[in-house]
């Protein structure tokens, strides 16, 4: 789980790159780590290149943390499988407890790697990856998520319409459970449609779009939540359509929202304190997110006993949310004396 940092109202974002607050060149970065400028080179602690023979038509950006050797084995395994291979792999390590990089030298694709310095949250960790990536369309890949073999091939595909600046992916869960069923924006069904970017381990785009807006919003904070409904927001006030922003079907990644309650109200507890957050940045910003909704046929797959166990743990998850504000009022108050 990524850490938290505390944001509040305040202007615009700006550039995910700031020279004026790097500094002095102390740290030694290496291969393409040296072309970073501003704070993100001095983020990174170590890193390498592969030699790639072409130049990469898509970059599919990791960030790993915390994740277990297993679990991002499977990750890699199915990205050496896909169907096109004219991709890059960009590795960002924001904390993980086994040597990572020596698996990464195994693989036959192209990869660059960096790891951190510290846990520096998943917004500031996919920024730089973008910073590192060679193609001029971004692919972000949870790294807890498994890719289909013809994952890579789906995307590319999609931004074959060269009105189509980014894309959300569909989610099927790996392991059938309550939780993963109630996720009714994971499966948005077979047909192509304009929607949020709601996924964010499974959405490509364009890199000058994503430039135009300077990514996704680091002043979010560590974990984030919901920032790619941000994204896709800022992205239409700078002046792209609703149509050129996409949910394909054929997208696929396996990944589990949860397997337990805990980990199921955990996860939401957190979502919920992000999506305050956000509220207070961006008032209009959920208004306009309810301005998209799931086809007809997929609201209705769910049934009276999912909705009514959702109501009931939709409580549960409230007072959880209170008990978090008043664990933290009683922290700060005793920190300020």
């Amino acid at each position: 789980m990524q850490s938290e940092s505390d944001t509040g109202p305040d202007s615009e974002p700006q550039s995910v790159v700031d020279n004026s607050e790097a500094p002095a060149d102390e740290t030694p970065c290496i291969g393409r780590a040296e072309r970073l400028s501003g704070v993100y080179r001095h983020l990174v602690e170590t890193g390498f290149d592969s030699v790639q023979a072409t130049e990469p038509a898509i970059s599919v950006v990791v960030v790993t943390f915390q994740t277990s050797r297993n679990a991002f084995d499977s990750v890699l395994t199915a990205i050496e499988a896909q169907t096109d291979d004219a991709f890059e792999l960009v590795v960002v390590n924001n904390g993980v407890d086994w040597d990572i990089e020596s698996r990464l030298h195994d693989l036959d694709c192209g990869t660059a790697y960096v790891e951190l310095i510290r846990n520096c949250g998943v917004t500031i960790a996919r920024n730089l990856g973008a910073e590192l990536a060679l193609s001029d369309l971004l692919l972000f890949l949870d790294d807890d998520a498994v890719p289909e073999e013809n994952f890579v091939a789906a995307h590319r595909c999609a931004h074959d319409d060269s009105d189509v600046v980014a894309v959300r992916g569909r989610i099927f869960p790996q392991s059938k459970t309550f939780y993963n069923r109630l996720q009714r924006w994971y499966d948005l069904g077979d047909r192509t449609l304009p929607y949020l970017l709601n996924i964010e381990g499974n959405t490509s785009i364009d890199r000058e779009a994503y430039r135009s807006v300077s990514g996704f919003d680091e002043k979010l904070g560590g974990r984030a939540g919901h920032e790619g409904i941000d994204l896709t927001y800022r992205l239409i006030r700078t002046g792209y359509d609703r149509d050129q922003i996409v949910y394909c079907p054929d997208a696929v990644i396996y990944h589990d929202y949860a397997t337990s309650l805990s980990g199921y109200i955990r996860k939401r507890i957190v979502s919920r304190r992000y999506r305050k957050r956000l509220t207070n940045r961006r008032p209009e910003l959920f208004e306009f997110a309810r301005t998209y909704s799931p086809p007809d046929d997929v609201t209705r797959n769910k049934s009276p006993l999912d909705h009514l166990v959702h109501l009931a743990l939709d409580g549960v998850i409230r007072l959880g949310c209170r008990a978090v504000e008043v664990r933290d009022t009683i922290r700060s108050q005793f920190l300020n004396g």
